[in-house]
């Protein structure tokens, strides 16, 4: 059932040219540009596309809008995962590329329209603006802001050694305080403040969960990466949640 989710129609889709294909699909393409794109309308807000705006933070789409890449070096399956939600989600025909960067895995396409389409559309900020939360999850049911929640904190998320507490570090105040406000949706309350850290040694901004009552309800976010994982399984178990 989908009445509860946002959905983009062709309403929106004013600065491409589209071109209607069978079943629903949709091909947007913009001139002088290769690299077309093709959805299925409407297009649903749903868990999948929060997937992965959850796994794009700051720096994600290149400032000139033509390159989307990912870069992580906790979970491999990561990688997979926005691979295979692009294709899914976009049926793109160019190749998704992956290189060894100096510290971590990189993966990256380079497609103007999906740029486009993602930034003027969905609302994912380019590297050259403050990180923010699409503003469509703040009214998306329940389940969207957890897939969201989900991959973000994969991301940019840890577990404390001592099981007492749920990190998420941003370098932008805004952006901690959309990952607070959507966590205070789902009923669970949170500290941001600031901090020096990273390694010039910037203001950073720490986005702190504690006690029993939140973490129950964080179960419900859950983590995939292995070591937030395997530390949450014993803050379950600590706590006994």
């Amino acid at each position: 059932m989908t009445f509860n989710y946002q959905t983009i129609t062709k309403e929106h889709l004013e600065r491409f040219i589209c071109k209607e294909k069978e079943d629903g699909i949709v091909e947007l393409s913009l001139p002088r540009c290769q690299n077309n794109i093709q959805i299925k309308l409407p297009f649903i807000l749903d868990e999948k596309i929060a997937s992965l705006a959850g796994l794009m933070p700051d720096g994600s789409l290149i400032k000139d809008i033509r390159r989307i890449y990912f870069v992580q070096k906790k979970d491999f399956n990561k990688h997979i995962l926005f691979q295979d939600t692009i294709n899914e989600l976009f049926r793109i025909k160019n190749k998704i590329f992956m290189k060894n960067t100096s510290n971590a895995l990189e993966s990256y396409t380079n497609s103007t329209v999906l740029c486009h389409f993602l930034h003027f559309v969905l609302d994912f900020k380019k590297s050259d603006q403050k990180m923010r939360a699409p503003e469509w999850l703040f009214t998306s049911p329940n389940s969207v802001k957890r897939a969201y929640l989900r991959e973000a904190f994969a991301m940019e998320g840890c577990i404390f050694k001592s099981l007492s507490e749920i990190r998420f570090i941003s370098k932008f105040e805004d952006y901690a305080r959309d990952i607070q406000s959507l966590l205070l949706q789902l009923g669970i309350t949170s500290h941001v403040k600031p901090r020096i850290g990273g390694t010039y040694g910037t203001i950073q901004y720490r986005l702190s969960v504690y006690r029993k009552e939140n973490f129950q309800k964080f179960k419900e976010i859950g983590f995939t990466v292995p070591l937030h994982f395997e530390r949450f399984t014993k803050i379950c178990e600590k706590y006994k949640i």
